[in-house]
């Protein structure tokens, strides 16, 4: 019979150490905790709390001050854990997830970023997964497609929010936060709304809804927006045949209050323009 050998004197001090520093890093977790209950009760949060600006600005932090061999993506996948078990003891979270294509790959996403433990209640549309939000006792987060221009609401979804309802709803992150995907990782983006207004990180983009004159091209769009004092990025369009009016989505850099007077100065509309949130930008990224 093989007996494995005792450590050396060298590997057995640093297994000691190794376990030291464990129950230190424990220690520090429940400190942590504590503090979260604190935090709950002192905040007095209600609804949605999740606060994606607020963890963005903790990992940018991290990760600047960051050295030596550990990942720098297992920093974010243990303070992602971290928020999400904080998000358990605020009272939880409950994630409605849009099905259908590219489904499996999204729950993978919206598990990744919101924890493993995160309840969730999967939906064929975006609409059905919307709706969750406002049904009582329904989700506080909705995970949702990418953003697009098809007519058949699966990327096209935006203009739901837009309309009027028991409570307004905004795009408040989109994931995945660290954009470098290592192999055996979920692929694909997704977007994150709830009944709460996105909060600032830093480094955000907005996204303001606008309708316009079926003639007016896009570059023209663009165009007034930049002149009204933003700067523009991506613009999704959304023509439906025979329609007078064109819905239009576009990005700015950094997150738009409703009151901006910027809104106002959007020349050419056929609306007002309505902003339906934001988020921080992921990491790998450019602002």
């Amino acid at each position: 019979m093989n007996i494995s050998p005792s450590p050396t004197g060298r590997l057995a001090e640093l297994r000691t150490q190794l376990d030291a520093l464990d129950n230190q890093i424990h220690d520090l977790l429940m400190q942590r905790a504590s503090v979260v209950e604190a935090v709950a009760v002192e905040g007095g949060k209600k609804g949605t709390k999740i606060r994606p600006g607020r963890e963005a600005i903790i990992l940018r932090r991290l990760l600047a001050r960051h050295q030596g061999a550990l990942p720098r993506q297992a920093v974010v996948r243990l303070w992602r854990e971290m928020f999400g078990a904080a998000l358990i003891i605020e009272g939880g979270q409950t994630m409605a997830v849009c099905d259908g294509e590219g489904g499996e790959a999204r729950l993978a996403l919206a598990r990744e970023h919101f924890g493993p433990l995160t309840p969730v209640r999967r939906h064929h549309n975006p609409a059905q997964t919307l709706a969750d939000l406002a049904r009582e006792g329904g989700a506080q987060l909705a995970v949702l497609p990418p953003l697009g221009e098809d007519e058949d609401g699966k990327s096209g979804w935006w203009p739901m929010l837009t309309g009027g309802g028991h409570a307004r709803l905004y795009v408040i992150a989109k994931i995945p936060f660290w954009t470098k995907r290592a192999e055996g990782l979920p692929q694909g983006d997704a977007y994150v709304v709830a009944a709460v207004p996105p909060d600032e990180s830093g480094q955000d983009r907005g996204l303001i809804a606008l309708q316009a004159s079926a003639d007016m091209s896009r570059t023209r769009l663009v165009a007034q927006v930049r002149e009204a004092g933003f700067e523009p990025g991506t613009l999704w369009v959304r023509r439906l045949a025979g329609d007078s009016q064109i819905s239009a989505l576009v990005e700015v850099e950094g997150l738009v209050a409703d009151d901006d007077a910027r809104l106002g100065a959007i020349a050419g509309l056929e609306a007002a323009p309505m902003v339906i949130g934001g988020y921080a930008v992921p990491l790998g990224e450019t602002a």
